[in-house]
């Protein structure tokens, strides 16, 4: 029997792994694992995903029975898993691609070095270092984390007064020290010229270096401040030319960085000198994008993952195109006072599920991270076009009511 190391995870993940046919060791914080999941792992290992010890566990547990393959579909899991697979030389995706990924400063630097179009940034390490970085590109410019995720402390800056507080925001915010901190115990800081355009993501899959752009996927953001993602809708309604030079450069990025296994995500912005990428990860975009993918192109990027790393990697073939589109509920700041039309916006034609996570009584405000916002819709159709009429009408259904409070 196959013997699998997963790191991070959830439920439908591992009834995957096991559906393939592997023995499924799962590494997992102990507030994410239920009930169920202990009845469909082989073995549990209760930790945070990211904690280093962790690769030491499983090197001890690989001398008296041997892992054969590693994984992880999360991005706090994936530098562990690939130094396991490192470690063990086992299969998995190795380190370089993932380290590459992490680090949005290395990234930058790699692209330079390898022709691959850029923009101009720096790795800051005080103000005066972001003011002199803007001074020489102009402004505006963007500072954010270098290792952050989920559009935490993601600022847009237009002038020197403003760079004081924000370097300080990102240095001193806990929850994204708290996300990173087994990976990168400090937080570094990187300042990125801010260019317009489209922005969108890629997403594809990989198998022994050979890439599969499944499609390219269309993006709303709140903009600034935060750029938190609303919303997302693919198939692309950008014109074929452009798709086609966002494929290109995705896919010449992901060789480059030696992207072996497994899917990838993909985020660029179609600049007036053409695309441009923002970050890439080496894993499935979040916000049910995988499950839009699969709606939308047919291909299931876990199980096809998974499949490969038995033995039996598929022939990926896109069968079908049709639409797939979420959107998040945008709240204004204050308290839940009701909330209606639930029921009917599950009814409404397309809808796929209807996911609001706010109650009446809670408080809400404008998201700042993607962790804070209240909820989403997903729905498909038989066109991109289509799915966004049904999730706008379902949206259109839901009826919150929220009353001012005091602060």
């Amino acid at each position: 029997m196959r013997r699998l190391i997963m790191i991070g995870g959830w439920t439908e993940i591992y009834e995957k792994a096991k559906a393939c046919g592997f023995h499924l060791t799962v590494v997992q914080q102990k507030e994410n694992i239920t009930f169920e999941d202990f009845l469909i792992a082989d073995q549990i290992i209760s930790s945070p995903m990211g904690e280093k010890v962790v690769v030491d566990l499983v090197e001890t547990i690989h001398r008296r029975t041997p892992f054969h393959a590693v994984v992880s579909f999360q991005e706090f899991g994936l530098l562990n898993a690939a130094l396991i697979q490192d470690r063990l030389g086992i299969l998995g995706n190795p380190l370089a691609p993932v380290l590459l990924t992490r680090d949005k400063g290395h990234m930058r630097a790699h692209m330079k070095a390898a022709g691959i179009q850029s923009i101009p940034f720096a790795t800051v390490t005080s103000p005066e270092d972001v003011i002199i970085f803007a001074r020489q590109c102009g402004w505006p410019i963007i500072i954010k984390p270098v290792n952050g995720a989920g559009s935490l402390q993601v600022h847009k800056l237009f002038s020197e007064d403003e760079v004081v507080f924000a370097y300080n925001s990102i240095k001193q915010d806990f929850l994204t020290t708290d996300l990173i901190k087994y990976d990168f115990p400090d937080i570094g800081v990187i300042a990125e010229k801010f260019i317009e355009g489209p922005e969108v993501s890629v997403e594809a899959i990989s198998w022994d270096g050979q890439h599969t752009v499944l499609g390219v996927t269309d993006k709303i953001t709140t903009g600034h401040p935060g750029f938190v993602e609303t919303g997302h809708s693919m198939p692309s309604a950008l014109a074929p030319e452009k798709i086609d030079a966002i494929k290109r450069l995705t896919e010449s990025f992901l060789t480059s960085i030696g992207h072996l296994h497994g899917p990838s995500h993909t985020e660029v912005i179609f600049s007036e000198m053409g695309p441009v990428i923002v970050e890439s990860h080496t894993r499935t975009g979040g916000d049910r994008i995988f499950e839009m993918a699969e709606m939308t192109y047919g291909v299931d990027m876990f199980t096809a993952t998974l499949q490969g790393l038995f033995g039996a990697f598929p022939d990926i073939r896109i069968n079908k195109t049709k639409g797939a589109a979420i959107r998040y509920l945008s709240l204004p700041t204050g308290r839940v006072a009701s909330i209606s039309g639930l029921d009917c916006a599950n009814q409404s034609p397309g809808v796929v599920r209807c996911d609001i996570t706010i109650n009446v009584g809670d408080k809400c405000k404008r998201p700042e991270n993607s962790d804070e916002r209240a909820g989403y819709i997903l729905a498909n159709g038989d066109s991109g076009p289509h799915a966004i009429d049904n999730v706008m009408q379902a949206l259109a259904k839901v009826n919150i009511e929220v009353e001012c409070v005091d602060a």
